[in-house]
């Protein structure tokens, strides 16, 4: 949706945009996937996960052919002059989310005391991803000079959506027998109570927010226009 909203503001021919749209997705849905193997999480979407439904061999070979798939599309993206800087941009994109979640199964079964690394982690690890169908239908529509902002704009998005599922995650995370999780309320209340750790984390969540939405803001042809919905929603439940 994202790749598709920015694609139509910039004018980017249909049969281009979806190509980007498809990789994007299935490049996502391989993160997923993996991710859930490697969090040990049972459901996705309200449903069993590919490692619990089937195994963690299937699941594997799932993610990886998905990622495989993501890349075999965008090469096939019609525009060839663009063939190349968009597949280094989506490695670039995928490599900084590999980053991420190696970061953060690093600190799982610890505390981490550092909210600045919390930031890394949430950056890395989802902003990558979020920013790329913008970065992608900004390159398409040769507006490349916004990508850094629309960078920003993915990144700043992240963090806030991160904290609020924190922040709803809490309590079950705190049962969790497969291993402690990174959440936002355990970086900030080691130095202080439950309730003191939520109104920081509401109030950095709602600063995050309302920044993505000020850069967003400044994309070309109201490109950011379905982050910018999203996050208000995000802001509404606050």
């Amino acid at each position: 949706r994202m790749a598709l909203g920015a694609c139509q503001a910039l004018g980017v021919e249909l049969q281009h945009a979806l190509t980007l749209a498809a990789a994007t997705e299935l490049l996502h849905n391989a993160s997923l996937v993996h991710d859930d193997l490697q969090d040990q999480d049972a459901e996705r979407r309200g449903q069993q996960a590919v490692w619990m439904k089937y195994d963690a061999n299937t699941a594997i070979c799932t993610g990886d052919l998905l990622l495989s798939c993501s890349y075999g599309l965008l090469a096939q993206y019609r525009d060839h002059s663009l063939v190349g800087v968009l597949l280094r941009r989506m490695h670039a994109r995928t490599a900084q989310a590999v980053l991420g979640q190696n970061a953060d199964l690093s600190h799982q079964n610890q505390t981490l005391h550092d909210l600045s690394v919390y930031k890394q982690i949430v950056i890395a690890k989802s902003g990558a991803l979020l920013s790329l169908p913008l970065e992608l239908a900004l390159i398409a529509a040769h507006q490349d000079a916004f990508c850094a902002r629309a960078c920003e704009a993915a990144q700043a998005f992240s963090l806030g959506y991160q904290i609020i599922d924190d922040l709803d995650d809490y309590a079950s995370d705190q049962l969790r027998v497969s291993g402690q999780v990174l959440n936002v309320l355990q970086v900030l209340g080691q130095e202080t109570d439950i309730a003191s750790a939520q109104t920081h984390a509401v109030r950095l969540a709602r600063e995050q927010l309302e920044r993505s939405i000020a850069l967003a803001n400044d994309l070309p042809l109201d490109s950011g226009a379905l982050l910018i919905q999203i996050a208000q929603k995000l802001l509404a439940r606050l």
